[in-house]
């Protein structure tokens, strides 16, 4: 049987661990910003008139890889940990409400997935 108090405390953490939402969202409109800017990276990159393949090689390697290279990388750095925490809240939100399904003798079906 759980309590009053453990469900609102297991509420509570979930709560905090959602959190993570925001820094999820964050992150994500930081990797549009620097999506953006990639792009018009890239555009420059078609309308500029390359004097040779090799020169353009160069900027592929010295402009465009390294900058979509950050990009990934500051979004897994990113996204990496809040991402962990949400799916600890989702786990969490299903044990509570397995434990309140015994308390109310529901199913729950309509919140499960």
């Amino acid at each position: 049987m759980i309590t009053f108090d453990q469900t609102l405390d297991a509420v509570e953490r979930i709560y905090e661990q959602l959190k993570s939402v925001d820094q999820v969202e964050s992150q994500i409109d930081h990797v549009r910003a620097n999506l953006a800017d990639f792009a018009i990276l890239l555009e420059y990159a078609h309308k500029k008139e390359f004097q040779s393949t090799e020169e353009a090689l160069q900027y592929i390697d010295k402009v465009l890889a390294p900058s979509l290279h950050g990009i990934i990388t500051a979004l897994v750095s990113g996204t990496e940990e809040p991402l962990k925490r949400l799916s600890t809240a989702t786990e969490a939100t299903k044990r509570l409400l397995g434990s309140l399904e015994l308390v109310t003798g529901g199913s729950g079906d309509g919140l499960s997935r």
